[in-house]
Protein backbone atom coordinates (compact mmCIF):
# COMPACT_ATOMS: atom_id res chain seq x y z
CA UNK A 1 0.00 0.00 0.00
CA UNK A 2 0.92 3.55 -0.75
CA UNK A 3 -0.07 7.02 0.82
CA UNK A 4 -2.82 8.27 -0.83
CA UNK A 5 -2.10 11.46 -2.85
CA UNK A 6 -0.69 14.44 -1.78
CA UNK A 7 -3.41 17.47 -1.56
CA UNK A 8 -2.37 20.98 -0.67
CA UNK A 9 -1.94 21.52 3.49
CA UNK A 10 -4.28 23.85 5.01
CA UNK A 11 -2.35 27.19 5.10
CA UNK A 12 -3.74 27.45 9.05
CA UNK A 13 -1.92 23.91 9.86
CA UNK A 14 1.49 24.28 8.22
CA UNK A 15 1.43 27.63 10.24
CA UNK A 16 0.65 25.96 13.42
CA UNK A 17 3.33 23.01 12.71
CA UNK A 18 5.82 25.95 12.27
CA UNK A 19 4.99 27.34 15.43
CA UNK A 20 7.45 24.63 16.87
CA UNK A 21 10.79 24.27 16.54
CA UNK A 22 12.33 21.23 16.49
CA UNK A 23 16.22 21.66 15.82
CA UNK A 24 15.91 24.21 19.29
CA UNK A 25 18.10 23.02 22.17
CA UNK A 26 15.68 21.79 24.93
CA UNK A 27 16.85 24.96 26.89
CA UNK A 28 15.21 26.99 24.44
CA UNK A 29 12.38 24.87 22.93
CA UNK A 30 8.61 25.65 23.67
CA UNK A 31 6.08 23.00 23.52
CA UNK A 32 3.79 22.88 20.70
CA UNK A 33 0.91 24.83 20.47
CA UNK A 34 -2.32 23.75 21.76
CA UNK A 35 -3.95 23.74 18.28
CA UNK A 36 -1.94 19.93 18.27
CA UNK A 37 -4.41 19.02 20.97
CA UNK A 38 -7.56 20.16 20.76
CA UNK A 39 -8.25 20.42 16.72
CA UNK A 40 -9.96 17.81 14.93
CA UNK A 41 -7.52 18.81 11.53
CA UNK A 42 -4.35 18.08 13.18
CA UNK A 43 -6.17 14.45 14.45
CA UNK A 44 -7.06 14.17 10.37
CA UNK A 45 -3.16 14.98 9.64
CA UNK A 46 -1.90 12.07 12.42
CA UNK A 47 -4.23 9.79 10.46
CA UNK A 48 -2.35 10.58 7.10
CA UNK A 49 0.75 10.89 8.85
CA UNK A 50 1.98 9.95 11.88
CA UNK A 51 -0.38 6.43 11.65
CA UNK A 52 0.33 5.79 7.75
CA UNK A 53 3.79 5.93 7.83
CA UNK A 54 4.91 4.10 11.03
CA UNK A 55 4.44 0.44 12.40
CA UNK A 56 2.09 -0.26 14.82
CA UNK A 57 1.40 -2.68 17.44
CA UNK A 58 -1.72 -4.60 16.53
CA UNK A 59 -1.82 -7.74 18.41
CA UNK A 60 0.07 -10.25 20.55
CA UNK A 61 2.23 -12.83 18.92
CA UNK A 62 -0.01 -15.49 20.91
CA UNK A 63 -3.16 -14.40 19.88
CA UNK A 64 -1.87 -15.97 16.45
CA UNK A 65 0.15 -18.85 17.20
CA UNK A 66 -1.82 -21.45 14.89
CA UNK A 67 -2.69 -21.62 11.46
CA UNK A 68 -6.56 -19.92 11.19
CA UNK A 69 -5.88 -17.57 14.50
CA UNK A 70 -6.92 -13.99 13.87
CA UNK A 71 -7.58 -10.98 15.86
CA UNK A 72 -9.25 -7.21 14.49
CA UNK A 73 -9.05 -3.88 15.83
CA UNK A 74 -9.30 -0.21 14.36
CA UNK A 75 -6.23 1.84 14.27
CA UNK A 76 -6.89 5.67 13.74
CA UNK A 77 -10.21 4.83 11.95
CA UNK A 78 -8.61 1.98 9.86
CA UNK A 79 -10.07 -1.33 10.46
CA UNK A 80 -7.69 -3.94 10.34
CA UNK A 81 -7.18 -7.92 10.38
CA UNK A 82 -4.13 -10.00 11.42
CA UNK A 83 -4.31 -13.58 10.79
CA UNK A 84 -2.18 -16.95 11.27
CA UNK A 85 -1.86 -18.84 7.14
CA UNK A 86 -2.24 -22.01 7.16
CA UNK A 87 1.39 -22.17 5.51
CA UNK A 88 2.30 -20.53 8.97
CA UNK A 89 2.61 -17.07 7.83
CA UNK A 90 1.31 -14.05 9.19
CA UNK A 91 -0.40 -11.50 6.97
CA UNK A 92 -2.71 -8.17 7.48
CA UNK A 93 -5.51 -6.43 5.60
CA UNK A 94 -7.74 -3.64 6.16
CA UNK A 95 -10.48 -6.00 7.54
CA UNK A 96 -12.98 -3.98 4.80
CA UNK A 97 -15.55 -6.42 2.57
CA UNK A 98 -14.92 -5.60 -0.74
CA UNK A 99 -18.86 -5.47 -1.56
CA UNK A 100 -20.32 -3.20 0.40
CA UNK A 101 -17.47 -2.25 2.89
CA UNK A 102 -18.74 -4.28 5.91
CA UNK A 103 -16.08 -5.22 8.42
CA UNK A 104 -15.48 -8.88 7.51
CA UNK A 105 -14.69 -10.29 10.80
CA UNK A 106 -14.62 -9.30 14.28
CA UNK A 107 -12.59 -9.19 18.04
CA UNK A 108 -10.09 -12.66 18.19
CA UNK A 109 -10.79 -16.27 17.52
CA UNK A 110 -9.67 -18.87 14.78
CA UNK A 111 -11.37 -19.62 11.28
CA UNK A 112 -10.55 -21.44 8.17
CA UNK A 113 -11.93 -18.14 6.04
CA UNK A 114 -13.09 -14.96 6.88
CA UNK A 115 -16.63 -14.81 5.97
CA UNK A 116 -18.41 -11.37 5.94
CA UNK A 117 -21.44 -11.86 7.72
CA UNK A 118 -23.53 -9.12 5.65
CA UNK A 119 -23.64 -11.04 2.03
CA UNK A 120 -21.49 -13.95 2.91
CA UNK A 121 -18.47 -12.85 0.79
CA UNK A 122 -15.78 -15.38 1.90
CA UNK A 123 -12.08 -14.98 2.09
CA UNK A 124 -9.00 -17.28 2.38
CA UNK A 125 -7.00 -16.54 5.21
CA UNK A 126 -4.25 -15.43 2.44
CA UNK A 127 -6.73 -12.75 1.19
CA UNK A 128 -8.13 -13.90 -1.75
CA UNK A 129 -11.85 -13.74 -2.48
CA UNK A 130 -12.89 -17.10 -2.70
CA UNK A 131 -17.00 -16.66 -2.80
CA UNK A 132 -19.19 -14.30 -4.06
CA UNK A 133 -22.57 -15.37 -3.68
CA UNK A 134 -25.35 -14.71 -6.89
CA UNK A 135 -22.83 -12.83 -8.45
CA UNK A 136 -22.23 -15.24 -11.20
CA UNK A 137 -24.43 -12.69 -13.26
CA UNK A 138 -22.32 -9.92 -13.05
CA UNK A 139 -20.55 -9.14 -15.99
CA UNK A 140 -16.66 -7.78 -15.93
CA UNK A 141 -16.56 -9.31 -12.52
CA UNK A 142 -12.93 -10.59 -11.55
CA UNK A 143 -12.75 -12.21 -8.45
CA UNK A 144 -8.59 -12.15 -8.72
CA UNK A 145 -9.27 -8.37 -8.33
CA UNK A 146 -11.18 -8.29 -5.13
CA UNK A 147 -9.44 -9.94 -2.44
CA UNK A 148 -9.08 -8.24 1.05
CA UNK A 149 -6.26 -5.02 0.39
CA UNK A 150 -2.96 -5.95 2.67
CA UNK A 151 -1.25 -4.30 4.80
CA UNK A 152 2.39 -4.64 5.70
CA UNK A 153 3.34 -7.03 8.93
CA UNK A 154 6.18 -7.67 10.90
CA UNK A 155 6.75 -9.88 14.66
CA UNK A 156 8.49 -8.30 16.81
CA UNK A 157 9.21 -9.17 20.70
CA UNK A 158 6.12 -11.53 21.25
CA UNK A 159 3.97 -8.82 19.04
CA UNK A 160 2.65 -8.41 15.54
CA UNK A 161 2.91 -4.82 14.16
CA UNK A 162 1.12 -3.51 11.08
CA UNK A 163 1.89 -0.58 8.53
CA UNK A 164 -0.32 1.06 6.05
CA UNK A 165 2.50 2.47 3.52
CA UNK A 166 5.96 1.19 2.41
CA UNK A 167 8.69 0.95 4.76
CA UNK A 168 12.18 1.17 5.15
CA UNK A 169 13.47 0.45 8.12
CA UNK A 170 13.07 -2.78 9.79
CA UNK A 171 11.95 -3.56 13.47
CA UNK A 172 14.18 -5.87 14.55
CA UNK A 173 17.23 -3.71 13.31
CA UNK A 174 15.71 -0.26 14.90
CA UNK A 175 14.57 -1.99 18.31
CA UNK A 176 17.90 -4.10 18.27
CA UNK A 177 19.11 -1.94 21.58
CA UNK A 178 16.42 -2.51 23.69
CA UNK A 179 15.76 -6.07 22.78
CA UNK A 180 18.73 -6.02 24.24
CA UNK A 181 17.42 -4.24 27.66
CA UNK A 182 14.58 -5.94 27.96
CA UNK A 183 16.27 -9.34 27.95
CA UNK A 184 18.87 -7.98 30.28
CA UNK A 185 15.90 -7.36 32.78
CA UNK A 186 14.88 -10.84 33.84
CA UNK A 187 15.80 -14.16 32.26
CA UNK A 188 12.76 -15.90 33.15
CA UNK A 189 9.60 -15.90 30.07
CA UNK A 190 7.18 -13.99 30.38
CA UNK A 191 3.37 -15.21 30.09
CA UNK A 192 0.18 -13.01 29.22
CA UNK A 193 -2.46 -12.91 32.52
CA UNK A 194 -4.97 -9.93 32.12
CA UNK A 195 -5.98 -7.26 30.01
CA UNK A 196 -7.19 -3.90 31.12
CA UNK A 197 -8.96 -1.02 29.51
CA UNK A 198 -9.20 2.33 30.37
CA UNK A 199 -11.00 5.30 27.96
CA UNK A 200 -9.78 8.49 28.57
CA UNK A 201 -11.55 12.26 27.50
CA UNK A 202 -8.20 13.60 26.36
CA UNK A 203 -5.56 13.58 22.82
CA UNK A 204 -3.88 10.91 22.81
CA UNK A 205 -0.81 12.70 22.78
CA UNK A 206 -1.73 14.05 26.10
CA UNK A 207 -1.38 10.72 27.17
CA UNK A 208 1.81 9.94 25.51
CA UNK A 209 3.16 13.41 27.10
CA UNK A 210 2.64 12.34 30.66
CA UNK A 211 4.02 8.88 30.12
CA UNK A 212 7.27 10.76 28.73
CA UNK A 213 8.22 13.76 31.04
CA UNK A 214 10.97 11.85 32.79
CA UNK A 215 9.42 10.93 35.97
CA UNK A 216 8.87 14.65 36.50
CA UNK A 217 5.16 14.07 37.62
CA UNK A 218 5.90 10.52 39.64
CA UNK A 219 6.86 12.13 42.94
CA UNK A 220 3.71 14.72 43.02
CA UNK A 221 1.34 12.43 41.20
CA UNK A 222 1.59 9.36 41.70
CA UNK A 223 2.59 9.42 45.65
CA UNK A 224 2.24 5.50 46.10
CA UNK A 225 4.33 4.81 42.73
CA UNK A 226 7.06 7.28 44.17
CA UNK A 227 7.62 5.20 47.29
CA UNK A 228 8.76 2.15 45.35
CA UNK A 229 11.15 4.08 42.67
CA UNK A 230 14.49 5.81 43.33
CA UNK A 231 13.76 9.06 41.51
CA UNK A 232 17.34 10.37 42.12
CA UNK A 233 18.44 7.41 39.84
CA UNK A 234 16.03 7.89 37.02
CA UNK A 235 17.18 9.14 33.85
CA UNK A 236 16.03 9.70 29.60
CA UNK A 237 17.86 7.57 27.00
CA UNK A 238 16.95 8.46 23.53
CA UNK A 239 17.57 6.49 20.39
CA UNK A 240 16.14 6.98 16.80
CA UNK A 241 12.05 6.40 17.18
CA UNK A 242 11.97 5.35 20.80
CA UNK A 243 13.22 6.11 24.74
CA UNK A 244 13.91 4.48 27.06
CA UNK A 245 13.30 5.58 30.80
CA UNK A 246 15.07 3.61 33.96
CA UNK A 247 16.24 3.75 37.59
CA UNK A 248 16.21 1.55 40.72
CA UNK A 249 13.34 0.11 42.49
CA UNK A 250 11.94 -0.31 45.81
CA UNK A 251 13.72 -3.68 45.73
CA UNK A 252 17.31 -2.85 45.77
CA UNK A 253 19.82 -0.41 44.76
CA UNK A 254 21.17 0.85 41.65
CA UNK A 255 24.76 2.35 41.46
CA UNK A 256 25.51 2.12 44.89
CA UNK A 257 22.45 4.06 45.90
CA UNK A 258 19.79 2.23 48.13
CA UNK A 259 16.41 2.78 46.78
CA UNK A 260 13.77 4.07 49.26
CA UNK A 261 11.20 1.04 50.68
CA UNK A 262 8.13 -0.01 50.21
CA UNK A 263 5.02 -2.23 51.19
CA UNK A 264 4.92 -3.32 47.72
CA UNK A 265 8.79 -3.50 46.21
CA UNK A 266 8.16 -6.68 45.68
CA UNK A 267 6.09 -5.57 41.98
CA UNK A 268 8.61 -3.21 41.38
CA UNK A 269 12.06 -4.73 41.89
CA UNK A 270 15.44 -3.81 41.66
CA UNK A 271 15.19 -1.90 38.48
CA UNK A 272 12.69 -0.54 36.33
CA UNK A 273 12.74 0.02 32.32
CA UNK A 274 10.25 1.89 31.03
CA UNK A 275 10.53 2.28 26.92
CA UNK A 276 7.98 3.97 24.43
CA UNK A 277 8.18 3.05 20.87
CA UNK A 278 7.05 6.02 18.40
CA UNK A 279 4.07 6.68 17.60
CA UNK A 280 1.89 4.96 20.42
CA UNK A 281 3.40 1.87 22.39
CA UNK A 282 5.00 1.43 25.85
CA UNK A 283 6.63 -1.07 27.28
CA UNK A 284 7.18 -1.51 31.15
CA UNK A 285 9.64 -4.01 32.07
CA UNK A 286 9.65 -4.32 36.67
CA UNK A 287 10.40 -7.02 39.16
CA UNK A 288 8.63 -10.29 37.70
CA UNK A 289 6.13 -8.95 35.65
CA UNK A 290 5.91 -7.03 32.40
CA UNK A 291 3.10 -4.38 30.77
CA UNK A 292 2.46 -2.77 27.30
CA UNK A 293 0.59 0.11 26.75
CA UNK A 294 -1.64 0.73 23.28
CA UNK A 295 -2.42 3.85 23.29
CA UNK A 296 -5.41 4.09 20.38
CA UNK A 297 -6.61 7.55 19.55
CA UNK A 298 -10.65 7.45 18.73
CA UNK A 299 -11.00 11.08 18.15
CA UNK A 300 -9.51 14.17 18.31
CA UNK A 301 -10.45 14.07 22.01
CA UNK A 302 -10.80 10.71 22.83
CA UNK A 303 -8.23 7.49 23.87
CA UNK A 304 -8.37 4.45 24.82
CA UNK A 305 -5.37 2.81 26.68
CA UNK A 306 -4.96 -1.22 26.20
CA UNK A 307 -2.72 -2.66 28.57
CA UNK A 308 -1.80 -5.62 28.81
CA UNK A 309 0.28 -7.62 31.60
CA UNK A 310 2.77 -10.27 31.44
CA UNK A 311 4.10 -12.25 34.55
CA UNK A 312 6.74 -15.13 35.07
CA UNK A 313 5.13 -18.38 36.46
CA UNK A 314 6.78 -17.91 39.55
CA UNK A 315 5.09 -14.92 40.19
CA UNK A 316 1.67 -15.42 38.41
CA UNK A 317 0.05 -16.77 41.73
CA UNK A 318 -3.74 -14.98 42.27
CA UNK A 319 -2.83 -13.26 45.01
CA UNK A 320 0.11 -11.70 43.69
CA UNK A 321 -1.99 -10.55 40.40
CA UNK A 322 -4.38 -9.71 42.01
CA UNK A 323 -2.47 -7.20 44.00
CA UNK A 324 -0.31 -6.17 41.27
CA UNK A 325 -2.90 -5.44 38.89
CA UNK A 326 -4.89 -3.29 41.83
CA UNK A 327 -1.49 -1.16 42.33
CA UNK A 328 -0.91 -0.67 38.83
CA UNK A 329 -4.97 0.42 38.50
CA UNK A 330 -4.27 3.28 41.00
CA UNK A 331 -1.83 4.86 38.77
CA UNK A 332 -3.64 4.79 36.02
CA UNK A 333 -6.74 6.29 37.02
CA UNK A 334 -4.44 8.92 38.61
CA UNK A 335 -2.90 9.36 34.95
CA UNK A 336 -6.30 9.53 33.49
CA UNK A 337 -7.36 12.50 36.44
CA UNK A 338 -4.32 14.30 35.29
CA UNK A 339 -4.79 13.72 31.40
CA UNK A 340 -8.21 14.81 31.31
CA UNK A 341 -7.42 17.65 33.27
CA UNK A 342 -4.57 19.12 30.92
CA UNK A 343 -7.42 18.54 28.27
CA UNK A 344 -9.64 20.58 29.34
CA UNK A 345 -6.79 23.57 30.08
CA UNK A 346 -5.65 23.21 26.44
CA UNK A 347 -9.03 24.72 25.52
CA UNK A 348 -8.72 27.51 27.95
CA UNK A 349 -7.99 31.08 26.21
CA UNK A 350 -5.17 31.37 29.08
CA UNK A 351 -3.16 28.72 27.75
CA UNK A 352 -1.16 28.47 24.30
CA UNK A 353 2.43 27.15 24.92
CA UNK A 354 4.62 26.00 27.66
CA UNK A 355 7.89 24.90 28.31
CA UNK A 356 9.88 22.01 28.13
CA UNK A 357 12.14 20.86 32.17
CA UNK A 358 15.54 20.57 31.00
CA UNK A 359 16.30 17.89 32.94
CA UNK A 360 13.15 15.61 32.73
CA UNK A 361 11.79 16.36 29.64
CA UNK A 362 13.65 15.02 27.09
CA UNK A 363 12.01 12.40 26.12
CA UNK A 364 8.58 14.07 25.21
CA UNK A 365 10.75 16.89 23.44
CA UNK A 366 11.93 13.76 21.30
CA UNK A 367 8.46 13.10 20.71
CA UNK A 368 7.26 16.16 18.80
CA UNK A 369 10.17 16.42 17.07
CA UNK A 370 8.92 13.20 15.86
CA UNK A 371 5.72 14.46 14.62
CA UNK A 372 6.87 17.68 13.54
CA UNK A 373 9.11 15.34 11.26
CA UNK A 374 5.88 13.79 9.67
CA UNK A 375 3.89 16.58 9.63
CA UNK A 376 6.37 18.93 8.11
CA UNK A 377 7.22 15.97 5.61
CA UNK A 378 3.64 15.75 4.45
CA UNK A 379 3.86 19.55 4.01
CA UNK A 380 6.74 19.29 1.57
CA UNK A 381 9.52 20.23 4.05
Amino acid sequence: MTPPPRTTLDPWLEDEIRRFEPKSAIEDAWLPPSSWYIDPRFYELERETVFRTNWLVAARRDELLGPGAYTAGVLAGEPYVVVRGADGALRAFYNVCRHHAAQVIGDAGCADALVCPYHGWTYGLDGRLLRAPELGAVRGFDRTQFGLVPMHVAEWGGLAFVALSEFSHRLEDELAELARRLSDMDPQPLRFVARRRYVLQCNWKVYVDNYLDGGYHVAHLHRGLAQQLDLDSYRTEIFARYSIQSGGGAGGAVDGQTAPTSDFAARIGDRVLYAWIYPNLMINRYGPMMDTNWVLPRSHNETEVVFDYYFTPAAADAEFVAKSLAASDVVQREDTGICESVQQGLRSTAYDRGRYSARREHGEFHFHRLLAQDFRARAGR
